[in-house]
């Protein structure tokens, strides 16, 4: 099996989507590897669970120190996914990963997210849904 290669934490969210968009399978290495408290921050090992909520037959390998993350995409599922968030990102942060694999879900998705709804570093949660009208109406 061939992984698209990666590194660093640059884009981990979209790395992420696009590799469940595309059946893909993604390796991100030397995530923060030279930084004072190496690997994957809470917040970004927390949206990783909420992708496997999302989607059936997905594989998710991270080393010890969390600085390699292994991501093998399985099929997204869709149907009722409830997911608390970490506090350190609002629910901004989560949805908006979220909203590009919703349509392509097998069944409707009916996600609850539950956490900070707003905060300095992400978008309010009415942010993303003003963005979504706007593409969907181009889509759809």
């Amino acid at each position: 099996m061939s992984f698209l290669q990666y590194e660093g934490c640059n884009f981990l969210r979209q790395r992420l989507m696009l590799s469940t968009l595309s059946s893909r399978p993604v390796q991100i290495s030397n995530i923060r590897a030279h930084d004072d408290n190496p690997g994957l921050r809470e917040f970004e090992a927390s949206y990783i669970r909420l992708l496997d909520k999302l989607t059936n037959g997905t594989r998710i390998e991270i080393n010890e120190t969390g600085c390699v993350l292994t991501y093998i995409p399985g099929v997204i599922l869709g149907g009722k996914v409830e997911h608390d968030c970490n506090t350190e990102r609002s629910v901004g942060y989560y949805l908006e990963g979220v909203m590009a694999l919703a349509p392509f879900a097998k069944t409707p998705l009916h996600l609850i997210l539950r956490g900070v709804t707003n905060n300095n570093k992400d978008p309010s949660v009415s942010s993303p849904e003003r963005c979504r009208n706007c593409v969907w109406k181009v889509l759809f």
